[in-house]
């Protein structure tokens, strides 16, 4: 069986995890990833935890990031070059990039190879060339200020997670420029910045609450989560999320939970519009109850009732979660002669899977075993007209998409923005939630000069349906399923979030897919997947987040563990439903072939925390949540500034120390014991003191700038809400978010694409679509309806705008 990318060869001259961990999934896929390598290794090499000890193979990181890979210490120059000139795809990381050693090697690049470039902020933007990590990226993207308490300071997302999400990006848009790489007589530059792909993650909240003129976004007061989710609820033998506002059921859930007095209050029983109610009361009898009972024996009687619920799993927890196991989601591996368990395919692709084939190479290992290939084997790309260029690369792929809420339809706003006509088909008489999330216009963009309606004024809907177009159809009708089945034929590919038994039921199956349109693809994104006890189980972003064992590694120091509070699952797992979609297209275009692609959130999110899991499996220990902290990096924090600003700080090498420590002038940082990293990471309270006394005194924008200047990775922490209404001078700048002018709300700003290609400027951004806004061109253009026999299904309610039904 032929993989997405076999014979493509990948040459990854990466240093950072985003740039190792796009290499990877191509890897994962089937293509034969060279890793380079200077003789000290790659910086993951370096990276702690470390199995047993450290050395150059024992780094959990390394093993979980550089499978599937081939390993070359670059000592000769021309050998280098030859790679390079043999390559398809060429990664790298450097900012700036002529700075490079491998530099004057990118000269030979064949002119119809891609090179992708993945760097903290892209190599097109104000901020390019300064230095940045996951602690800046979560400060500038608005997500330390979502994450963690309000009484607390600022908390980074999870460790790694703008490396990983950024790997997920880069690898989309690499597969996508591969498509065209014929186009034109040099190679295409594909550049991706880590901080836009990590804001794509969080924007929704803070496009709500300034339709909501709310002046911050996702605030709360006292000791709870900043985030949309709150807490988790401490039970008798761990913790759960509980998704009240989820509830089907409602009254025999309140009784499960032991406080039925709730389930007789009628204004809480109808599931539509509980988003809206005030359910402190609920939560204050829970905090009671809940520590009487047992997690799993409450997560099952809850499910039954098909009320969203979700136990927080801590690593080892995963190993035996009995979902993962009966879809064989675990990868037995080997790190440094101990057998451990890693997180497995992000979706499961047939017929063509991920596989795991090689573990990471150790240094230098295939030094005499690299030869040039005799002849680049032929691979098919798509012909794109000059003028389709700016749309993208997926201009002539079309999309017909089923999701709904969040996770589904980023994934789906992402094909669109890569060029693919995406036309979303939506029930006329249950809309998708995001469009009915507060039920009224929201006040900040109540315009009475406007034509306006609820359904099409919600942040949530408008941020994450850009470039689509929408068609209502009442499938439940005789009528609705035949115009489904006409339409079919007519895409390349059928999207989806539903419960997994949804779609079968309307008689769909990958074959006759096939039968009517060969080679077409099935995505399917649910939380649990199609197959496994799970499978018909209730889940959202909220419980999937502890399930995957996220949640397990979020929080501060010593904490318990807790939810991102922006429902992080979510975008996470639609980065990955489109990096699955993309390999199936691949194997299309090689064999012919249909794809089906199921996704569980659950594995999905677990893969980004996978080196933990790999850690814990490898050391029999479980990792916890380490806060701002970094394993190796100190100092690495949070400090509060002058006019209660925080500024994320940190030094990721010595020289950035010495260049900070000459800065602040303060004769204790030239103390011997902080002159190494090793040092400092050993002293690090006290190094924490001496910096946050400097910083108290300090305007956090102005220390960001001049530290940025010096290869500080600094960064003032961002509101979110202020990224967007002010707006960003730096993603304004680069082009990030733009005015996107919505016909019920007027003008919003709003991020978009977090690539640049080099063949064309990227066209413009267009905003979502209102609901059932494109139903009579696409009935038309697709299937000749006529105008009578529009007004004949309006009239049946087979489908229409909300003003013609």
């Amino acid at each position: 069986m032929p993989t997405p990318f076999e014979g493509t060869r990948v040459l990854d001259l990466s240093d950072r995890l985003s740039g190792a961990f796009a290499a990877r999934l191509f890897g994962d896929f089937g293509s034969d990833v060279i890793l380079i390598e200077p003789p000290e290794g790659h910086p993951l090499r370096a990276e702690p935890p470390f199995v047993d000890q450290s050395g150059p193979d024992c780094s959990t990181l390394h093993n979980y990031a550089n499978w599937n890979k081939q390993s070359v210490v670059a000592t000769d120059g021309t050998q280098v070059d030859e790679l390079v000139a043999d390559a398809d795809l060429v990664i790298t990381t450097a900012d700036p990039l002529e700075t490079a050693w491998y530099a004057s090697a990118l000269e030979h690049l064949c002119p119809n190879a891609v090179h992708l470039s993945i760097t903290a902020h892209g190599l097109n933007d104000p901020l390019s060339g300064r230095a940045g990590n996951n602690l800046t990226a979560s400060a500038r993207s608005g997500w330390s200020l979502v994450d963690g308490y309000s009484d607390e300071p600022p908390l980074q997302l999870p460790r790694n997670q703008s490396g990983y999400v950024g790997g997920v990006a880069g690898f989309i848009a690499a597969t996508a420029a591969l498509r065209r790489r014929d186009h034109g007589d040099t190679a295409e530059l594909t550049d991706v910045s880590e901080l836009k792909a990590l804001a794509l993650t969080v924007h929704p909240w803070a496009i709500a609450d300034i339709y909501n003129d709310r002046g911050v976004s996702i605030g709360a007061g006292g000791r709870q989560p900043r985030g949309k989710q709150g807490p988790l609820y401490d039970v008798k033998d761990g913790r759960m999320s509980i998704g009240l506002r989820e509830f089907h059921n409602w009254p025999e859930a309140m009784e499960v939970l032991g406080i039925p007095e709730f389930g007789q209050q009628e204004e809480l029983i109808p599931r539509e519009g509980r988003h809206s109610k005030d359910l402190t009361g609920v939560q204050a009898a829970l905090a009671v109850t809940l520590p009487t009972l047992e997690r799993w024996s409450l997560f099952n009687k809850l499910v039954e009732l098909r009320c969203v619920a979700g136990v927080m799993q801590h690593m080892l927890d995963i190993c035996e979660d009995r979902q993962l196991v009966s879809r064989d989601f675990l990868v037995d591996v080997n790190v440094s002669g101990k057998a451990a368990r890693a997180a497995g395919a992000p979706a499961k692709l047939t017929p063509s899977p991920w596989q795991l084939n090689r573990p990471a190479p150790k240094l230098g290992e295939h030094n005499e075993a690299i030869t040039i290939r005799d002849n680049r084997p032929s691979r098919p790309t798509m012909l794109i007209e000059p003028e389709d260029l700016s749309e993208g690369p997926l201009s002539g792929i079309r999309v017909l998409s089923f999701c709904q809420t969040w996770a589904g339809p980023f994934a789906t706003e992402l094909l669109a923005l890569l060029g693919a006509d995406v036309v979303q088909v939506s029930p006329p008489h249950r809309t998708d939630s995001f469009r009915r999330f507060s039920g009224r216009v929201p006040p900040g963009i109540a315009d009475p000069n406007r034509k306006q309606h609820p359904q099409n004024t919600q942040g949530h809907y408008n941020s994450v349906n850009l470039n689509k177009r929408n068609v209502t159809i009442d499938v439940s009708q005789e009528k609705g399923m035949e115009l489904l089945w006409r339409l079919l034929p007519r895409f390349d590919i059928l999207a989806d979030n539903f419960r997994p038994t949804v779609i079968p039921s309307w008689g769909v199956s990958l074959e006759k897919l096939h039968e009517m349109r060969p080679g077409m693809i099935w995505a399917s994104l649910s939380g649990f997947g199609e197959t496994g006890p799970y499978s018909t189980f209730p889940g959202n972003g909220v419980t999937i987040e502890p399930m995957s064992g996220i949640a397990s590694i979020n929080g501060y120091e010593e904490g318990p563990g807790m939810n991102t509070g922006g429902i992080y699952a979510d975008p996470v797992s639609g980065y990955f439903l489109v990096a699955a979609i993309m390999a199936a297209l691949a194997h299309r275009d090689l064999t012919g072939e249909a794809q089906r692609v199921d996704l569980s959130m659950m594995e999905a999110l677990n893969v980004v925390c996978g080196d933990a899991l790999l850690e814990a499996t490898a050391t029999n220990t479980v990792p916890g949540p380490s806060g701002n902290r970094h394993p190796r990096v100190a100092p690495h924090n949070n400090y509060l500034a002058r006019g209660d600003d925080w500024l994320a700080l940190a030094t990721d090498s010595d020289e950035a120390w010495r260049q900070l420590a000459a800065y602040i002038g303060d004769p204790r940082l030239d103390d011997e014991r902080f002159s190494t990293m090793a040092g400092r990471k050993a002293h690090e309270t006290e190094v924490d003191e001496l910096i946050g006394t400097w910083v108290r005194k300090q305007d956090a924008r102005e220390a960001e700038t001049a530290l940025g200047r010096l290869g500080v990775s600094a960064a003032r922490v961002r509101p979110l809400y202020d990224i967007y209404s002010q707006p960003d001078p730096d993603f304004k700048a680069s082009g990030f978010i733009s005015e996107v002018d919505h016909p019920e709300t007027g003008p919003t700003w709003l991020p978009g694409r977090p690539w640049q290609f080099s063949s064309a400027p990227s066209a413009p951004v267009r905003p979502s679509p209102c609901l059932g806004q494109h139903s009579r061109e696409v009935l038309w253009q697709e299937l000749g309806i006529t105008a009578a026999e529009y007004r004949s299904l309006v009239q049946d309610r087979v489908t229409g705008t909300l003003d013609e039904l």
